[in-house]
């Protein structure tokens, strides 16, 4: 059972039409209107490769398409963290708006509907400062159930897996607690105590007494390589916790 949607492209959408100079740059090369209902965004990825525009503008198109799916960065060679830092404050902040706005609707509506299903939400949006997260930790790499809920064949970690392989190794299927879940930012992956990747969560899939956390893996992030954050000697493989908001 889906809970939530991503709705990626109505976010990069509403990303793209708050830069209306950028908008109208593409306007000749892409099928958009002033909503950017109608959005071409293989098109978009395109102009983000190409040196006809700014390399800012390129770096945002480039975000925007990535967000809206349809940015190949391992054919481009070029990270979300990449086109980020070329980015001015101006567009920083764009996209860091409205992500933001975004992100706190969804979250508002995912519970709405935990609730409509049973789930109880009992733990608050943190006040602070910190970045709530979900750590999962991975075995060695083995064969995935019959019928896995996520049409897998192999589950756990397994030396060389790229960041998409490994984020759907991941992503479930856990007994969490999905009112946690929904509180947290990001999702922690890790395996023999160290994080081998992290990701966003956008929300969750419900399979019986267990999630699938829907989200993106960011490769690079800092976190990646370092030591597990909340590691313990539980047997349990999930771990809910804050880290700086830095991290």
């Amino acid at each position: 059972m889906t809970l939530h949607s991503r709705h990626s492209e109505q976010d990069a959408a509403a990303i793209l039409v708050s830069s209306p100079s950028v908008l109208s740059k593409i306007a000749g090369y892409v099928r958009t209107d002033e909503s950017a209902e109608h959005v071409d965004w293989a098109r978009v990825a395109e102009l983000a490769e190409r040196n006809i525009l700014s390399s800012v503008d390129r770096a945002f198109l480039g975000i925007c398409a990535d967000i809206a799916g349809s940015m190949d960065d391992e054919d481009s060679g070029r990270s979300f963290g990449v086109r980020w830092d070329a980015l001015d404050w101006q567009h920083q902040a764009i996209i860091a708006g409205v992500l933001t706005a975004s992100a706190q609707a969804k979250r508002t509506n995912e519970r709405r509907l935990l609730g409509k299903v049973g789930f109880a939400d009992t733990y608050p949006d943190g006040e602070g400062e910190g970045l709530n997260v979900v750590r999962v930790r991975l075995g060695a790499d083995h064969s995935a159930v019959v019928n896995d809920a996520l049409g897998r064949e192999r589950v756990g970690f397994r030396e060389g897996a790229s960041a998409n392989e490994l984020w759907q190794r991941g992503r479930g299927v856990w007994r969490m607690q999905p009112d946690r879940v929904i509180a947290s930012q990001l999702l922690l992956i890790a395996h023999a105590g160290i994080v081998r990747l992290v990701g966003t969560i956008d929300g969750v899939t419900i399979h019986g007494d267990r999630l699938a956390i829907i989200g993106s893996p960011m490769g690079d992030h800092p976190l990646v390589g370092q030591p597990d954050p909340l590691d313990n000697a539980s047997q349990n493989p999930v771990a809910y916790g804050t880290l700086d908001a830095e991290a």
